[in-house]
């Protein structure tokens, strides 16, 4: 699609540049297939006069031929408008003539085009993606939603799946699926946590992709009673089979079960999300109550000549049908159907999906603040060409051509700005690609098959209209206001050089807006940009490099019915207790770990909580259960109190640690041994009185701030609690300090060690230490270089608009700056009596931005709101260097010459 759009912007392109050329080959070709039949009628026995007439007869009419060509090629548009290859050289002469005025043009439009163009392609791929599938629009997603909470879906359907599968005629194919990890053991090549689709059958007809090796799931595999069967991606067979040849009849452990591999799929397939491994869904909707079982994605393929429309009628009637049939589950549900990727991005409403839309036109409003900026360079450059405008006028030129002119001219600009901004937004929407696959792929579970931020053809398609929008701000909107009614009293001006173009109170409006908003968003945007890359220099704490990290749970059997849900659990955390306690054990007797502990979260991971500290009110703390030998293992000093001992653990009233910046926020300094704290509710508003606290926690030690959170404040209230396993069952936190061995070269250690204890034991996100603090200073970074970028972009902005004020002042009364020179003014009184408004402007700017900040100072509340006058000073310092080109050419007015121009 991308090579046919540039093949039609090179036709686009030859027809405009070498339109006489591109005239004659046309009319010279139709000139030789007329002659060519004229030949042969003459041979087929016509007179030659005859045979001419009638070759052109048959031939048709030949400038319709030629419109048609012309529309092929694009150009209509350009016939339409009257524009021509002669106005896009005389905008590459404005460009020459005046360099400062398109740098600060072409600057900020690339700025907002980049801006627009990012999000254009991050939302479009969640909204509206290509799915790589044969007929992929035709793949719809099915699923129920909650009339009173729409954007949050019921999908314990499957007696609904049941229904729907035996009576949607609108949708074929209809199937289901979930998302599983299971550990894949293969002997001889160790052990991998895998994800795996446990899926129908039906899934692989709806995808319509024949398997490369052997048959896909078929519906029998899926009774009860079949044998387990696995289906692995091309990808999986080259990688973790060595592309066997007899790869088929194979069996392969997947968790607790053998399986027996019965097919590979062609390279790239990944349905239904990022999946290289099938199983087939066994479920029997007998065992589960309805509005009960588990959690299902539900997709299909609509029937020949069905719409998407036309599925959602069906299933509203058969949703009406089942909530009248049993209101006490389904009176509150609706069936919807959505295009296939929606559901997985929770687009799962059209007021999601406006949202994402509003959010988008918000963005690219950006375009028009700033192209509206341009468009007073612009119009304050057309205030100096006022008498040619006029003159032009007087001679026959329509005010059409001169608008077209003027068009034309900004359309370079914005065209130029378009190309770069397109470029920038390209490099970002890759490395933005790159960050989501490490990011992703960190946890195992990849980006979905279908999101691919690329220069797409609707992406192009935005960004050409983004530069003909800028181009009608530009460039159309002040040729219009300089060639209006009064273009003629402009003959009568020329005498007195007044051009009577002006700037109104909505430019006013604008200026004091701009420097409001810059003034009140600068505290917090440098407040941000200040604490992440404290953030991103900050080290852990801890000898992160010498640790693996790795969360630790356990596969799960098939969901039981509701009768026998409480039994199970028991059985589950009895059993996931004794192994992840024999684990434990495994892994501190090994001879390559030092030491292992375990917590709730990861250090900088911590969820937080409302804690109440005796005497001090409540506040937000970050909240980790953790091993009594936790600080001992990360080799992190006590330097006040002790450490967790045994009894911590077993007595409900147990010690915790705080770390330094709890004692020195709350306390000042003061010891805080022997203070207490509460858990008093995890509700935003909880106080005390609220909710029943929890016991009293007395302090028995402080540690030192380490492992930052993704958090803009770095000094962080974090409380430890000492837990057992059983605490912080069934998903456990494991960090390994490594003796000797560098961490990552012990991953698959771990996981042979971690399968010998039970194969259904799984290690999530296993991994270095060392990675994961990379990781988030690398989120730090970027977070800093973001804002530093949009901080930079609005000062930018605002000093263009100060830049563009001044200069259409100075444009507007030259020939009185030129007299009154001349009569012997004081340069100072002088310029203090043109800029004496636009100063007026920014001061009422900074004053506004100092009590819009005033009052949003939460955000940066401390030593944010001490950047305010630094900031106000600094906006005054940018006000005042964009006036300065403008003023000293104010001054640099010579009388003699200005007088001369008219």
């Amino acid at each position: 699609m991308i090579s046919q759009l540039l093949a039609r912007l090179r036709s686009l392109w030859r027809g405009l540049r070498h339109r006489a050329d591109v005239e004659a080959e046309m009319a010279e070709e139709f000139r030789h297939h007329i002659a060519l039949r004229t030949e042969d009628l003459i041979s087929g026995g016509r007179a030659p006069e005859e045979a001419a007439r009638q070759a052109r007869l048959e031939f048709g009419h030949i400038e319709s031929h030629k419109q048609n060509a012309r529309a092929s090629r694009g150009l209509r548009l350009f016939d339409t408008i009257g524009m021509s290859w002669l106005d896009v050289k005389l905008g590459l002469r404005m460009l020459r003539k005046y360099p400062g005025l398109s740098l600060i043009s072409v600057i900020g439009m690339s700025v907002a085009i980049a801006i627009g163009a990012g999000a254009f392609g991050v939302i479009d791929s969640m909204l509206d993606p290509t799915l790589p599938l044969p007929q992929g629009d035709r793949v719809i997603s099915i699923q129920n939603s909650n009339v009173r909470n729409p954007g949050n879906p019921n999908r314990q359907s499957l007696h609904d799946f049941v229904i729907w599968r035996e009576e949607l005629t609108s949708v074929k194919d209809l199937g289901a699926f979930m998302s599983d990890r299971r550990n894949l053991i293969i002997p001889g090549r160790g052990v991998e946590l895998v994800r795996v689709a446990e899926m129908t059958a039906s899934g692989f007809r709806v995808a319509l992709t024949p398997p490369l090796l052997g048959r896909p799931l078929l519906d029998e595999d899926e009774r009860e009673d079949s044998p387990p069967v696995v289906v692995i991606a091309y990808e999986e067979w080259q990688r973790r089979f060595a592309a066997y040849p007899d790869i088929i009849g194979r069996q392969v452990r997947l968790g607790s079960e053998l399986h027996t591999v019965v097919g590979v799929m062609p390279e790239g397939f990944r349905f239904p999300i990022n999946h290289r491994y099938w199983v087939p869904l066994k479920l029997d909707p007998d065992d589960y109550q309805r509005g009960g079982g588990p959690a299902l994605f539900m997709f299909g393929r609509l029937a020949d000549g069905v719409t998407l429309d036309d599925a959602q009628a069906e299933l509203t009637t058969l949703g009406l049908r089942t909530a009248a049939r049993y209101p006490e589950t389904h009176a509150q549900l609706r069936p919807r159907a959505l295009r296939y990727t929606r559901p997985f991005f929770d687009v799962d409403s059209p007021a999601i999906a406006w949202a994402f839309r509003a959010a988008q036109l918000a963005i690219s409003v950006l375009l028009v603040v700033v192209a509206v900026n341009v468009s007073i360079l612009v119009y304050a450059r057309t205030a100096t060409r006022a008498g040619e405008i006029a003159v032009r006028t007087a001679l026959g030129a329509s005010r059409r051509r001169i608008v077209v002119q003027l068009f034309a001219e900004a359309l370079v600009l914005s065209g130029m700005a378009a190309a770069i901004g397109l470029t920038v937004a390209g490099v970002a929407l890759t490395r933005i690609q790159e960050f989501l696959e490490r990011a992703s792929g960190s946890n195992g579970s990849g980006l979905p098959f279908w999101w691919d931020l690329d220069l797409s053809a609707g992406l192009v398609g935005y960004v050409a209209g983004l530069a003909i929008l800028a181009a009608v701000i530009v460039g159309a909107l002040p040729a219009l206001k300089a060639t209006g009614r009064r273009v003629q009293a402009g003959l009568q001006r020329l005498e007195s050089r007044g051009s009577g173009m002006q700037l109104g109170r909505t430019w006013t409006a604008l200026i004091v807006t701009q420097v409001a908003v810059t003034v009140a968003a600068l505290p917090f945007a440098i407040y941000v940009a200040g604490e992440t890359l404290r953030g991103a220099g900050t080290d852990a704490g801890y000898p992160a490099a010498e640790f693996v990290r790795a969360r630790l749970a356990m596969e799960r059997e098939e969901a039981p019915p509701a009768a026998h849900r409480a039994a199970y659990e028991r059985a589950f955390e009895a059993r996931f207790l004794d192994r992840a306690g024999e684990l434990l054990r495994r892994l501190d007797a090994d001879p390559a770990i030092s030491g292992v502990a375990f917590a709730s979260s990861f250090p900088g991971s911590e969820p937080y909580e409302r804690m109440e500290v005796e005497g001090r009110g409540t506040h937000w703390v970050f909240i980790n259960r953790v091993d009594v030998e936790f600080f001992s293992v990360l080799d992190v000093p006590i330097p006040v109190g002790r450490a967790f001992d045994s009894a911590d653990g077993r007595d409900p009233a147990h010690g915790v640690i705080v770390n330094r910046a709890f004692a020195e926020r709350l306390f000042g300094g003061v010891n805080v041994l022997g203070r207490r704290i509460r858990h008093v509710g995890r509700s935003t508003g909880a106080e005390p009185g609220d909710v029943e606290p929890g016991p009293w926690l007395e302090i028995v030690g402080v540690v030192p701030d380490f492992a930052g959170q993704l958090e803009l404040r770095q000094d962080l209230l974090k409380v430890y609690e000492p837990a057992a396993l059983a605490d912080v069952a069934p998903v456990v936190s494991l960090l390994l300090h490594v003796r000797g061995t560098p961490a990552p070269a012990l991953t698959q250690r771990v996981r042979q060690i971690t399968a010998a204890v039970d194969p259904a034991l799984q290690l999530h996100e296993l991994r270095s230490a060392a990675d994961a603090e990379r990781e988030i200073r690398r989120i730090f970074a970027f977070v800093a270089l973001v804002t530093a970028a949009v901080l930079l972009s609005v000062v930018l902005l605002s000093a263009a608009g100060i830049y563009a004020m001044m200069s259409f002042i100075v444009a507007r009364r030259r020939r009185e700056i030129a007299i009154r020179s001349a009569l012997g003014a004081d340069p100072r009184r002088l310029l203090t009596g043109i800029f004496a408004r636009a100063s007026a402007q920014l001061g009422a700017g900074v004053l506004v931005g100092l009590l819009l900040a005033a009052v949003l100072r939460g955000p940066v509340e401390g030593k944010g709101l001490l950047l305010l006058p630094a900031v106000a000073a600094v906006m005054m310092v940018v006000g005042l260097v964009a006036a300065l080109g403008p003023a000293r050419r104010g001054l640099a007015v010579q009388p003699a010459e200005a007088l001369r121009e008219d």
